[in-house]
């Protein structure tokens, strides 16, 4: 009888339940990802013989990783010749005698540097995919198209990846973040930990040096002095991400650093009024967001981050079912736009057609104009961040402006107390919705007149 000794991370690949078809290996130096996964492939392809590809970003580089971590693994096995009388292990791979079929195999993404693409085809009767150092391939279309070629029955894919930024494709589509603490319980700015979502067939291995127990000592006490200010060695963003694993934004002076992910499922079912923020762009995002707010709680969802003309967000509101009971709080930066959005369109305005399907239209929709005055950002982001703030999970580009909305910095590269004017086509209109609801009565908070 054959047995594998796995650490404990890792023995879920011996027994993975069968809904699973994608593990994601993820997180710092030192956390035996490459190891562990090259030994299940040396054990998966001989013991059980499974069909294995392994695909990196370029051909050319595979041979440096994983395949030779694979083929050391199975000459350990095969020290007694036992697997070389069935099979014949290559330079490229590994191959079944009896068939002359190679059962550990490579391909690339791309062939070479200088390529954009490599020949993927035959890579459907594959049991298992592995794709290593993921975080070079920032292309999501890249993987999609290489995923569903993989329509074997019961094949897995397992990503293997360094934690890469906060704006990678894999970090936005499986991960939610939480920020990240110092010794002081003080939030490290631009620093996020990374969190599994609970994604249907979707399953997470984090590791980092800590969980490895054969590290030897020396290099766990050159890996800590990285995060020690005393050290020499000191490199605080090279211990937070490389080491530690965790999520980068690059940039400091967040401005909403404590924000919570929930499920659009949980917010649909929040029993509380939902309110609607919109900022208007016809080369920008015209970003829309529902918002509910209960006490000292928000949760916000995005709606809509395309550019849009006024036509254009009336039928969309139409195509919501907003009706005069819900209200909309616009950037008061636009009268004639809100003017227009709430007392409907003429019949020589629409075509009959447009008026057919989008009877709405001419009866118009509750739209405010949002409260502003000279210290109302200032203002309003106080009184966001003195909530429990909710983003839907789900809102991709809401959760990008959170990540990346910071206070602007003087010409001595000093916060100031102004955030940039970026990345807030959807935390403006949630901020106009916040001063409609929370900020009513303040001075120097007033609504720009129709």
């Amino acid at each position: 009888m054959i047995s594998v000794k796995a650490e404990s991370p890792f023995k879920i690949l011996y027994q993975l339940p069968k809904d699973i078809n994608l593990v994601i290996a993820i997180g710092g130096r030192g956390g035996m990802k490459t190891y562990e996964v090259s030994k299940f492939i040396a054990f998966s392809s001989t013991i059980l013989e499974k069909r294995c590809l392994i695909l990196r970003d370029e051909k050319e580089l595979i041979r440096e990783s994983i395949l030779n971590e694979v083929l050391l693994r199975y000459d350990t096995a095969d020290s007694e010749g036992v697997l070389s009388q069935v099979y014949e292990r290559l330079e490229t791979g590994i191959k079944d005698r009896r068939n002359d079929t190679m059962v550990v195999f490579t391909k690339g993404f791309r062939a070479s540097s200088g390529s954009k693409t490599a020949n993927l085809k035959g890579v459907s009767d594959v049991d298992i995919a592995i794709i290593e150092e993921a975080e070079d391939i920032r292309d999501p279309t890249k993987y999609n198209t290489f995923a569903d070629s993989i329509r074997k029955k019961g094949s897995i894919i397992i990503v293997i990846l360094n934690t890469p930024d906060i704006d990678h494709w894999v970090i936005k589509r499986y991960f939610n973040t939480e920020p990240v603490y110092d010794s002081n319980g003080e939030i490290i700015d631009g620093y996020f930990d990374i969190i599994p979502k609970k994604i249907p067939g979707f399953f997470c291995i984090k590791t980092n040096q800590e969980d490895n127990p054969h590290l030897p000592q020396q290099v766990r006490q050159r890996y800590e002095s990285y995060g020690n200010p005393d050290s020499p060695l000191y490199d605080q963003h090279y211990y937070l991400t490389a080491i530690k694993g965790y999520a980068s934004t690059g940039r400091k002076g967040q401005v909403l650093k404590k924000v919570k992910p929930i499920s659009l499922k949980e917010y649909l079912e929040l029993p509380y009024r939902e309110i609607f923020g919109q900022d208007f762009g016809t080369s920008s995002p015209a970003g829309m967001v529902g918002v509910k707010i209960h006490r000292n709680t928000v949760w916000a969802r995005q709606l809509n981050y395309k550019p849009m003309d006024t036509l254009s967000l009336a039928k969309f509101y139409h195509t919501l079912k907003l009706t005069k009971a819900n209200k909309i709080v616009a950037d008061s930066a636009e009268p004639k736009t809100i003017n227009k959005l709430k007392n409907g369109y003429r019949g020589e305005e629409l075509s009959e057609e447009e008026f057919i399907t989008y009877p709405s239209l001419a009866s118009g929709f509750n739209v405010v104009p949002a409260k502003k005055g000279i210290d109302s950002i200032e203002y309003s982001i106080g009184l966001l961040n003195g909530m429990i703030f909710y983003a839907v999970e789900e809102s991709a580009d809401l959760w990008t402006e959170i990540r990346n909305y910071v206070y602007a910095q003087d010409k001595n590269g000093n916060f100031t107390n102004d955030p940039i004017d970026d990345y807030n086509h959807l935390i403006d209109p949630i901020r106009y919705v916040i001063m409609e609801e929370k900020g009513s009565g303040r001075r120097g908070s007033i609504a720009v007149p129709q």
